[in-house]
């Protein structure tokens, strides 16, 4: 138990991680220039949905930071959240192979990489903290 504690720990570092790299993709991905050619309506909608889903991010961070015993458990609401948890990045983690352009992983690789691998570890050890497991 003590071990799967420390790699929920370590799980919401990468959880951190990924919500931090968010701070970068608008200036790699030129986020200003792109925008600027699509309707006001669609922009701000991009906008929030990107702000809406770091703080989700830090949301799990938080829980997986705040209640790593709960959530290793298998009673009460960790019982439910470590696998809606991992079962959200199990999901997340296929979109960039199956719907982003290959041709912008291949010239951005180590970030394609590693995007991969973060999400593949808090999926990984949520999932094995849930009861089922």
């Amino acid at each position: 138990m003590r071990v799967l504690l420390l790699l929920l720990w370590v799980a919401g570092l990468v959880q951190v991680a990924i919500a931090s790299a968010n701070l970068f993709l608008p200036a790699k991905l030129k986020y200003r220039d792109n925008l600027s050619r699509v309707s006001p309506v669609i922009r701000q909608s991009f906008v929030v949905h990107s702000v809406y889903i770091v703080g989700v991010l830090l949301l799990f961070a938080a829980v997986t930071f705040g209640f790593p015993g709960e959530l290793a458990s298998g009673h009460g609401l960790g019982r439910f959240l470590a696998p809606a948890i991992a079962l959200f990045w199990l999901v997340r983690a296929p979109v960039p192979l199956l719907y982003y352009d290959a041709e912008l992983r291949r010239e951005n690789r180590w970030g394609d990489v590693a995007f991969h691998l973060r999400c593949a570890f808090p999926s990984w050890h949520l999932r094995a903290a849930s009861p089922a497991h």
